[in-house]
């Protein structure tokens, strides 16, 4: 649509993109889940497994992603940002929503 804003992300770099780190969280939970064989139960199992990942575990993601953009806009290689990612994560910094955390997720 007119005036629609998009984001593109690179398809094969999960690093860059939360939302492939966020369903690879889904298929485990679901792998885990009890297996079935009906349609219906199926869909809502993917559905519980959608809504069980936290969304503090999402913003985690989403973080991790804009550092490793902000990593490789600074001119790192893949060795170097990764190493900024993980040296950012036990520090004090500020969130994609705004707010200061210290970084505790895995």
């Amino acid at each position: 649509r007119k005036g629609a804003l998009n984001d593109f992300y690179p398809k094969s770099h999960c690093e860059l993109n939360f939302i492939k780190q966020y369903w690879g969280a889904v298929k485990f939970r679901y792998r885990s889940s009890a297996q079935t064989t009906d349609i219906d139960a199926m869909e809502r199992n993917v559905i519980a497994c959608l809504d069980d990942i936290p969304l503090s575990q999402i913003q985690c993601y989403a973080n991790q992603s804009a550092i490793f953009i902000s990593a490789y806009s600074q001119g790192f290689s893949g060795s170097m940002a990764a190493w900024a990612n993980r040296n950012q994560r036990y520090h004090r910094h500020q969130t994609l929503d705004g707010s200061e955390s210290k970084a505790a997720y895995a």
